[in-house]
C-alpha cells in the first residue's frame, strides 16, 4: 500500500513539473514567436548614416564610412552592388520627398523595418541631409 502511494506522489509531481515547464513556454515574448510570413525582417526603428548613391530607380545608401570613388558613377546598379555588396542598404524612398537629395550626399535615414537580404533593403520613414565638414 505505500509504495502505491509512493508512485502516485512521484507521477503527480511529474505532472505538475511538466504543466509549469509548459506554462513558462507558453508566457514567451510575442517577439520570439517566429511568423513564416515576416521572418526575413526586423521590426525595431533606427538609424544609419552614408552617402547616397542614386542610380535611377534604384537609391543606394554606402554605409560604414565608405567614400564612393569618382569612377564609381558610370557604373551600372548591379555593379555597384557588387563592388559594395557589404556596405550597402537598398532604399525604397516612396514614403519620404527625396526631391532635395542628390547623388554622393550624405545623409541620416530611419527604418522601421529591415529586410535581412543581401544587400539589405529598407523603406526610409523619414531622412536628413548632413552638412559635410
Amino acid at each position: 500500500m505505500k509504495q502505491i502511494k509512493f508512485k502516485n506522489i512521484k507521477c503527480f509531481r511529474l505532472v505538475i513539473l511538466i504543466f509549469l515547464i509548459l506554462l513558462v513556454a507558453c508566457n514567451s515574448p510575442k517577439d520570439n514567436i517566429k511568423d513564416s510570413y515576416n521572418q526575413n525582417k526586423t521590426t525595431a526603428p533606427f538609424s544609419k548614416k552614408g552617402i547616397l548613391l542614386r542610380k535611377g530607380e534604384t537609391n543606394l545608401l554606402l554605409i560604414n564610412n565608405k567614400t564612393p570613388l569618382k569612377s564609381d558613377d558610370s557604373l551600372k546598379t548591379h555593379l555597384l552592388i557588387e563592388k559594395y555588396k557589404n556596405d550597402l542598404i537598398v532604399m525604397d524612398l516612396t514614403k519620404v520627398d527625396s526631391k532635395e537629395q542628390a547623388h554622393c550626399q550624405t545623409i541620416e535615414v530611419w527604418f522601421d523595418e529591415l529586410q535581412e537580404s543581401f544587400p539589405p533593403k529598407a523603406k526610409v520613414e523619414k531622412y536628413k541631409i548632413m552638412m559635410d565638414k
